[in-house]
């Protein structure tokens, strides 16, 4: 059995990004089960919330405060329903390992003995030095929560990948009210 959790944040580009990986997931015959621990932040009746009962039928949808800083391994353990390992974790929510559930979900990782733990950490902790396209060596910013998650999560030993995107957008973000002036201008090649 190959259990996948998706830690979902409250909505944006990250909302869209998790939505596709677990309706992606859906279809792979290797992954037996999907959970989404969702941030109950989120606006239920918001892309790509709204969506997740028709698109993704087969997936179970756990809300959880995930601002909560006093959140443990064991909390995160009996809010998921106790008994269940998930070999597969994808962080698409933290913003650092301190001060949100960010340490409960690596040392939960940890403690089911997960095969992979993959963090969507962000493109806005580098350094800004006017090199474009940025190259994964430029610096980062050493206090971001995202670069102190991923030494965490490095210094437990996990099997460990991070990417981080500059910006998500897609069908089912809820960010169409904005992005879409922004793209009209692109194309137009206006400022």
């Amino acid at each position: 059995m190959s259990a996948a959790l998706i830690v979902q944040n409250k909505g944006g580009g990250h909302g869209e990004l998790g939505f596709q990986l677990a309706k992606n997931l859906s279809s792979n015959p290797k992954i037996t089960s999907i959970t989404i621990l969702q941030d109950s932040a989120c606006k239920d009746s918001k892309e790509p919330f709204c969506s997740y009962a028709t698109d993704i039928p087969n997936v179970r949808v756990v809300k959880a405060n995930l601002a909560d800083e006093s959140m443990t391994a064991a909390d995160m353990q009996t809010l998921l329903g106790g008994g269940e390992a998930f070999e597969y974790v994808w962080d698409n929510a933290s913003k650092g390992a301190e001060g949100t559930a960010g340490k409960a979900i690596i040392d939960s990782a940890k403690n089911w003995n997960s095969k992979l733990l993959t963090y969507v950490s962000s493109a806005g902790i580098y350094k800004p030095n006017g090199v474009f396209p940025m190259p994964e060596t430029t610096p980062v910013k050493d206090s971001a929560g995202q670069v102190l998650y991923e030494k965490y999560a490095i210094e437990n030993g996990l099997p460990f990948v991070s990417f981080r995107p500059q910006y998500i957008y897609g069908e089912k973000s809820n960010k169409w009210d904005y992005i879409d002036w922004y793209f009209d201008r692109l194309v137009r090649g206006q400022p």
